[in-house]
């Protein structure tokens, strides 16, 4: 209590304890205000506002890194910049291990370690995990299993590693949201800037526009899947960062619709169908009418960014062909199954249900997706360059790979979290809970769509941002499970290791408190030790990856440019032990069969793929067997792993070309005939092969059979100088084999300049095969050198109108109506002749018909 009955309170200027006196009067009056202050909110029935610990800074930036590191790193020479960036994210998972098991009030508080697995969320993402690691059973090629649980593990981690920094301080997620925001915005600025290049035509086709990711797909993902961030600001934060909430809103939604990715517009229809019930609930439960403003402020937001869009693509776009080039509706409407990208994912999907029949429960094999579904893929495939490596559908893929239940693992970290929000939004929880439950629940349902369509748990920027909602959604339903929205577990005490002091008790291995903390003490440090340890082999194979993507990419370049510019002991000796396949599906030992190849080791060659079994559909191996035994004139021995290879990819012509030549030459011609025969009638589209097969009947014997070929080809490519100069070949062969002899002294004749003669013989034949263009075109020829131009004329316009539609005949034309004295017609002709290219026409053309010519 305070005594105002002493007068010392009234200090006199003279008196020499004066500034003391004053300074214990402000403390006197300082006490006077707090006793006010304590009096005013008793009567209002308030509490004062408990002070808030201080941020740990460390933990945040760490969390930030999380959501921003992949974007940040380069490929460093490596085919794949995936690889690069999930070694980076692996790397980072050491960093954060060493904080967190440095840090003093984790130690002290062990509890929110064990978050992830008290937690649906969390044991469902751990589930999926196991069912990973016994799928292993079941996997073809054990090393790529390895390497994709590793990617997967490490993603896994990241999670773990922010759902603790998150279950400690809920603030981290305002922070959090203003950096992914802020990227954001630089993804879209960066879309911006593309199609204006695109519109200036320094780019020429939309699909170009793709920043620092792999495609415009990718790039498309990156901003759907980060576009909760900015809703969450707009929605649950104030002032500058609300602003920039709405910012990123508006950028996101127009870039998405410029890149024209039917998935994710899709995807916006979807996101704003669920926020639109969402505010619509939040109203009705509130009658504050700020969530019909808010409703009203989203709404204006997708109207303008669409307008942004509509006016850009119709009035700026350049009036090309474009696919991309299309408004929302036409883009929406060339989704069917006959389009090549939609029937490709389906395909996709049909060989991952086929693949799920064979091992239904442990799946096939994490990561061997691509390995066991070529056996079905070669049924159509029509050559090795277009395997497909991802099901393009991360729930089909997952679900093929680890078996129904983990597919239901997987299935359940979606559903799970959204149930959360929607308990959380039905059972009128506090405000508070509804905002940090809502930011994990609609990051997993835009991350959802790029899931369905795509394949984001190959691609490490996408798994970053699902490392942070799964992260948020295991502490927050946490925190809304136990009714701990207000505070972290570790200061309620309700999330103490009771089952760890269970375990100890029932097991008979403490006595009393002391040797039972002692115990769990020597868990937990064992547990850490073994953990780290992990992260340690995860970071090990990923770097081994790394070496072996660098390598990877000096193939590619050698096999893009045509030539092998680096030692084959390079690569024999360079390669680690994992992977056994390259990024695009290729068995590493058929990489390393090229170069020896190359280098005429080939004996070597056939040893190193002969013992390999990383891919045993693929064929590249048989085919290079095959193509090393044909080197060393073991012919029987290659046309073994030809037929081997035939079997496997029935429509792999190349290989059905080399296969035919080998049964040429031991004289199965039957057989090469039926191959052939077999293969046209199931593609129409490949000119080669008509090409091949036109070419063989002509050297057997069989003219009709060549005929027919060749009449049948030229329906499929009417306009390809190659077949039509094949066909007039094969034409002509038929027609004049049975006057060979009458032609032949005709070209003798010509060839000699006895034109009058030649032209003689050449009518004569002509009477025998009418409408001979090869004929007709040498007569034309004598008859321009016997200047009898009107005849000329006459047999150029025969074989153009019969379709030999060539440069140099307009330009003879031009010369006989020149001769003639028709100049208008002359002129027409040379002028037809330069613009199909020909010189000699255009040379005439400049002389006669230029301006002040006559």
């Amino acid at each position: 209590m305070i005594d105002l009955s002493k007068n010392d309170l009234l200090c006199a200027d003279n008196s020499e304890n004066y500034y003391f006196c004053r300074i214990r009067f402000l403390f006197i009056l300082a006490q006077i205000y707090n006793m006010v202050q304590k009096t005013t909110l008793i009567a209002k029935g308030t509490k004062k506002k408990p002070q808030q610990p201080n941020l740990n800074y460390s933990f945040l930036i760490i969390t930030i890194i999380y959501g921003c590191l992949a974007v940040a790193v380069p490929n460093l020479h490596a085919l794949d910049s995936n690889g690069t960036k999930f070694l980076a994210l692996s790397l980072l998972n050491l960093v954060t291990f060493g904080c967190l098991s440095g840090n003093k009030n984790i130690r002290e508080r062990p509890s929110s370690c064990f978050i992830l697995f008290r937690n649906g969320v969390g044991m469902a993402y751990t589930a999926l995990m196991v069912f990973s690691i016994l799928s292993f059973f079941k996997s073809t090629n054990l090393a790529e299993s390895v390497l994709h649980f590793t990617k997967i593990f490490t993603v896994f981690t990241a999670a773990y590693f922010v759902s603790i920094f998150c279950v400690t301080d809920k603030r981290y997620i305002s922070y959090l949201c203003g950096v992914m925001t802020l990227l954001l915005v630089i993804d879209c600025l960066s879309v911006f800037s593309g199609v204006i290049l695109y519109i200036q035509g320094k780019i020429p086709i939309l699909s170009e526009v793709k920043s620092v990711y792999a495609n415009k797909n990718c790039l498309a993902s990156a901003i759907f899947v980060k576009i909760p961030f900015a809703i969450y600001l707009m929605l649950f934060d104030r002032k500058w960062l609300k602003t920039l909430g709405i910012t990123g809103l508006l950028f996101s939604i127009t870039a998405t619709l410029l890149l024209s990715t039917r998935a994710f517009y899709l995807g916006i229809a979807v996101l704003v169908f669920v926020l639109i019930i969402f505010f619509f609930i939040r109203y009705r439960q509130t009658a504050d009418k700020y969530f019909l403003r808010l409703m009203l402020l989203f709404l204006g937001i997708i109207v303008s960014g669409t307008v942004l869009f509509s006016v850009t693509q119709g009035y700026f776009y350049p009036k090309s062909k474009d696919t991309y080039n299309k408004n929302v509706m036409s883009r929406l409407s060339t989704i069917s199954t006959a389009e090549t990208s939609a029937g490709l994912r389906l395909g996709a999907w049909k060989w991952s249900w086929h693949a799920f029949n064979e091992s239904p429960l442990l799946g096939v094999g994490i990561g061997n997706w691509k390995i066991v579904t070529i056996k079905e893929e070669n049924l159509t495939a029509p050559d090795f360059s277009s395997r497909m490596v991802k099901a393009h559908n991360d729930f089909a893929e997952i679900t093929t790979e680890t078996g129904i239940f983990g597919g239901l693992s997987f299935l359940a970290i979606f559903l799970l979290t959204g149930l959360a929000f929607i308990k959380a939004l039905f059972r009128r929880s506090t405000p508070q809970s509804i905002a940090i439950l809502f930011l994990p629940a609609f990051g997993l349902l835009c991350y959802s769509f790029d899931a369905f369509f795509n394949f984001p748990q190959d691609r490490p920027e996408i798994q970053s941002l699902f490392a942070l909602y799964v992260g948020m959604s295991v502490a927050f339903s946490a925190f809304y499970n136990q009714g701990q929205v207000s505070s972290p577990p570790e200061k309620s005490g309700r999330w103490s290791s009771k089952w760890m002091q269970s375990h100890f008790h029932k097991s008979g291995h403490a006595t009393n408190g002391r040797e039972a903390k002692t115990g769990l003490v020597f868990i937990r440090v064992f547990l850490g030790i073994l953990y780290g340890t992990t992260l340690i082999f995860c970071s090990f194979i990923l770097y081994e990856n790394f070496t072996s993507l660098k390598l990877q990419r000096l193939i590619r370049d050698d096999i893009a440019n045509g030539t092998f510019t680096h030692p084959a002991d390079m690569f024999l000796n360079g390669f680690p032990a994992i992977p056994t396949i390259d990024i695009h599906g290729e068995p590493i030992a058929s990489l390393k069969a090229r170069y020896l190849i190359n280098e005429q080791r080939n004996e070597e060659a056939i040893q190193l793929l002969k013992h390999d079994r990383s891919s045993p559909f693929d064929g590249r191996c048989e085919f290079h067997i095959a193509y090393a035994y044909n080197n060393q004139n073991n012919f029987d021995s290659s046309l073994v792993y030809l037929e081997k290879v035939y079997r496997m990819n029935p429509l792999f012509f190349l290989n059905i070309s080399h296969l035919c030549d080998m049964y040429q030459k031991k004289g199965m011609g039957a057989k090469v005939e039926e191959m052939l025969d077999s293969y046209l009638y199931k593609v129409k589209t490949n000119k080669d092969a008509w090409s091949y097969t036109s070419t063989y009947y002509v050297n057997a014997g069989k003219l009709p059979e060549a005929v027919s070929v060749i009449d049948s080809a030229s329906k499929y490519f009417p306009s390809d100088s190659l077949m039509i100069k094949q066909k007039m070949a094969i034409d002509r062969k038929s027609m004049v084999l049975p006057y060979m002899t009458l032609y032949n002294e005709a070209i003798e004749a010509y060839n000699s300049r006895k034109y009058d003669i030649a032209s003689r013989y050449f009518s004569e034949l002509l009477i025998k095969i009418p409408g001979f263009a090869e004929a007709l075109e040498y007569r034309a020829d004598c008859y321009l050198i016997l200047k009898d131009y009107k005849k000329c004329i006459l047999d150029i316009d025969l074989v153009i109108s019969g379709g030999g539609n060539r440069s140099r005949l307009y330009n003879l034309r031009g010369i006989c109506c020149q001769n003639l004295g028709n100049i208008t017609e002359a002129c027409e002709n040379y002028k037809v002749a330069s613009e199909m290219g020909d010189q000699d026409g255009s040379n005439n053309y400049a002389k006669l018909c230029k301006p002040g010519k006559k």
